[in-house]
């Protein structure tokens, strides 16, 4: 007896020393503190801290989370590239055959386990031309967009992909810079892309011609924007067809390549002083076409990019989250979707169409429908769905849930649609496109078939779409109706 209730005193004891470890160890540990960790450059301290936040974090701190892990992570790996530099170059893919290269590489990778070791991170040692990489895989990233898909911070960490590129890989640079264009196509990053692009034109970058449309709008859009800008200081057209491009200033030089009456052409040097050419005397240019052809062309056959004549492209607008619908977890359930607590499920099917497939609404009044989907959702966004009403009791279509419970929704039935209590008169039974759109939270403009019905309408709390994200097809217990949604898209 007696030395069973030693054994439990003991194993008491360790509990308590253990947790006194832990708990001094952890004082004072918040997710401010390790956000100040990222910023003091303590950049393992951060990841360790915020890991240890991610189980037990509400979704919307879950957000800053998750977002400075990456932060850390990427950050490391910048910092890690700067510390190991002689030895990444030494382990580059000129030097494979040498001894040096294994030795390194080896090193590196020892350094790297170590730190995902304690981070949980995915760092990895990435072989290349002149000097080797560290970079994630990706894990943290993934992980990430998977919670809170539609985040304002993804578009953070996709710029710093391109940012990577430019250090590592200039050969597929120009692609990274197409699909961040494509998917962000306003972005506040712009005037660092073009920033970015000037650079790597200099620098000899690869890759322009399959992106020749992508550079000549992004420049242009931006040229618009920002017309007494520096870059939009050396932006010329060309004034002749089939203009000598050569490897030299003047008519000495060998001929590179030619031009094409009216194209865009980027200076990249100037000469230091003019020359006198036939009974023209001007300067001679370093240019670049958007094909990827560079050489010395004479001041007389270009002409200063014309700002006011530029015409913006019409761009396809783009959506954070667009579903058709197309996957399903199960018979009643999209993929990324779920139905509310105690819902009946079996009010949700689905047909196929050409595009995906149509959500088909048959509520029997046996509980309470709906769809919800934890999206990242903010006080600036735009929501679009299209759907029609068939018969029965009213439906809520869909409904936008931000921070502090505060709620847009838009219910439909047969002769009206009605967004937080506004009523407009319409032919619900038809196929329309329905929007939402806010710029603070606090009011927002209706809009039906790109036709804009009612602005300022302001926001409501519903305790019945209480969390965070977007609800569609919500039926109250005893509501027997019937509609359909062919799409959603959010941003």
């Amino acid at each position: 007896m007696f030395k069973k209730s030693a054994i439990i005193s003991a194993i008491v004891f360790v509990i308590v020393i253990c947790t006194t470890v832990v708990y001094f160890l952890t004082r004072g540990v918040t997710v401010e503190s390790a956000i100040r960790d990222y910023e003091d450059g303590d950049y393992i301290e951060a990841i360790e801290a915020l890991n240890s936040f991610v189980k037990t974090a509400n979704y919307e701190e879950g957000e800053k989370i998750y977002y400075y892990r990456c932060k850390s992570l990427n950050t490391l790996a910048e910092e890690l590239e700067d510390d190991y530099d002689d030895e990444l170059k030494d382990a580059s893919l000129e030097n494979k055959d040498k001894p040096e290269f294994e030795k390194y590489k080896l090193k590196i990778e020892k350094k790297l386990q170590s730190i995902n070791a304690k981070t949980g991170g995915d760092l990895e040692f990435i072989p290349a031309a002149k000097k080797s990489r560290i970079a994630p895989k990706g894990q943290f990233y993934n992980e990430f967009a998977s919670r809170y898909r539609g985040s304002q911070f993804i578009e953070d960490l996709d710029f710093y992909e391109i940012k990577k590129a430019m250090a590592s890989d200039q050969t597929r640079l120009f692609d990274y810079m197409n699909r961040f264009y494509k998917k962000y196509p306003g972005s506040s990053y712009t005037p660092q892309m073009i920033s970015i692009i000037f650079d790597a034109i200099r620098d000899g970058a690869g890759g322009m011609e399959p992106n020749a449309e992508f550079l000549k709008s992004i420049i242009y859009n931006y040229a618009a924007k920002y017309p007494t800008s520096q870059e939009v200081s050396r932006l010329y057209i060309s004034a002749g067809d089939s203009v000598n491009l050569r490897n030299a200033p003047g008519i000495t030089g060998a001929p590179a390549g030619k031009t094409i009456k009216d194209e865009l052409l980027i200076q990249i040097e100037k000469s230091m002083d003019m020359m006198q050419v036939g009974d023209s005397r001007d300067y001679w240019y370093k240019v670049s076409t958007l094909r990827g052809v560079k050489g010395w062309i004479f001041g007389k056959f270009l002409k200063p990019l014309d700002v006011q004549s530029i015409t913006i492209s019409n761009q396809q607008e783009i959506w954070s989250v667009e579903d058709f619908f197309t996957a399903w977890s199960d018979s009643n359930t999209p993929e990324n979707w779920n139905h509310i607590k105690d819902a009946d499920a079996g009010a949700i099917s689905f047909k196929k169409i050409s595009s995906g497939n149509i959500i088909v609404f048959n509520s029997k009044g046996i509980a309470h429908t709906g769809l919800y989907s934890r999206l990242n959702t903010s006080r600036t966004f735009k929501l679009m769905i299209r759907g029609r009403f068939i018969s029965g009791a009213p439906v809520i279509l869909a409904a936008y849930s931000m921070e502090r419970g505060e709620v847009y929704h838009i219910k439909l039935e047969g002769e009206k649609v009605e967004v937080n209590g506004r009523s407009i008169p319409i032919h619900g039974t038809d196929w329309h496109n329905y929007e939402l759109a806010s710029e603070d939270g606090k009011f927002a403009s209706f809009s039906i078939d790109g036709e804009m019905v009612s602005g300022r309408i302001p926001s409501v709390t519903d305790n019945i779409f209480s969390d965070r994200g977007v609800y569609m097809l919500y039926q109250y217990a005893g509501g027997v109706s019937s509609c359909e949604v062919e799409f959603i898209k959010i941003k």
